[in-house]
């Protein structure tokens, strides 16, 4: 008994200080040269799955997701942030990916072996080891879910389609390159999910490229669009869309308003401790959005963004988040309505 017990004692010092001895003397290859072996690729596959299904347990898929109006940005985000490592209907990938341990997997032969709550999980969180990053911008599952539905058609995407989705036309090229792929000339927005900017104020899209650009305010589409920008960039984007005519953008429809609705944008309520909206959004302050004929579905996203305090943390997510956090599921449908009904306030020059 003695004797075993020495031995085990013996194995528990030796076992951990031959490792580290080991480790000290650099013999252990993490080169990407010559890959795993196959038992150690597997191990890590197996573990990287588990993982992954069991983060997945617990995980709602919103209802029509694959439907996701937003299914257009998540292209555009692909083409700038993805398709380098995990190609593309349009671009084959280069030696140096290939070489990479482990290699990037092509999403397109891939993806049909993940359920779509796994690949929440993968886009949202990314994976040790590998380069895959986590979702810029937290708190945004929204736009996960969109990736997601974007991913799912990938595989039977041909050219031309992928194309149209992700914009990348050379034809286009300037120093906001990036916004023109999902605001297009106009700036009007390719789809409900993207705001209309012709004609918001230079002051307000130069704070808010700013706030991306420093993580304070949250989305990983639009901080990987202007990761790049130097303050030239800025200044001619703000200047840009800031100089296009609103009436590109207005697409009013018959004006939704009742008594609950006016006291909201006029006087808020006082009882509820909510602010009017046009004390800040009546066109006068320079710093705020105009609210006028942006999509229905953006502007009830925003305001539930900022009632449950995840669109960011700069001092106007801070105040939004403070106006809005006792407005009811009902005032935010009816506000929506509202401002995606009515014409933008024509800002002062």
């Amino acid at each position: 008994m003695r004797r075993c017990l020495k031995w085990l004692v013996a194995t528990a010092v030796v076992l951990p200080v031959s490792g580290l001895l080991i480790a000290w003397l650099g013999i252990i290859h993490v080169g990407a040269t010559g890959g795993h072996w196959a038992v150690t690729e597997w191990f890590l596959h197996w573990t990287m799955r588990s993982s992954v299904r069991t983060a997945a347990l617990g995980i709602e898929k919103p209802l029509g997701f694959e439907n996701a109006s937003s299914i257009q940005i998540a292209a555009v985000h692909f083409e700038e942030g993805c398709a380098e490592c995990h190609g593309s209907p349009v671009g084959r990938r280069s030696a140096e990916v290939l070489a990479m341990l482990p290699a990037p997997p092509d999403l397109r032969a891939s993806i049909g072996g993940w359920k779509d709550e796994e690949l929440f999980v993968i886009v949202r969180d990314g994976l040790r080891y590998t380069g895959m990053p986590a979702w810029p911008g937290g708190g945004r599952d929204e736009e996960v879910w969109a990736m997601v539905a974007f991913l799912r058609e990938l595989p039977g995407m041909n050219a031309a389609r992928y194309q149209e989705l992700s914009g990348d036309d050379a034809s286009e090229r300037s120093p906001f390159s990036s916004c023109l792929s999902c605001h297009r000339q106009s700036a009007q927005g390719s789809d409900e999910s993207i705001p209309v900017i012709a004609g918001q104020t230079e002051p307000y899209l130069t704070q808010a490229l700013h706030a991306y650009i420093s993580g304070k305010r949250k989305s990983g589409f639009m901080e990987v669009a202007v990761s790049k920008f130097e303050e030239t960039d800025i200044a001619a984007a703000a200047r840009h869309f800031a100089d296009l005519s609103t009436q590109l953008s207005a697409k009013v429809t018959t004006p939704v308003a009742d008594e609950r609705v006016i006291a909201l944008t006029q006087t808020g309520d006082p009882l509820k401790k909510i602010a009017g909206c046009n004390a800040c959004h009546d066109g006068r302050n320079l710093r705020y959005p105009l609210l006028g004929a942006q999509s229905r579905s953006y502007l009830r996203q925003q305001l539930l963004l900022f009632r449950e305090n995840r669109r960011g943390d700069s001092a106007t997510e801070r105040l939004m988040s403070q106006a809005v956090r006792n407005l009811s599921d009902e005032d935010i449908d009816r506000l929506a309505a509202h401002y995606a009904s009515i014409r933008p306030a024509e800002a002062p020059r």
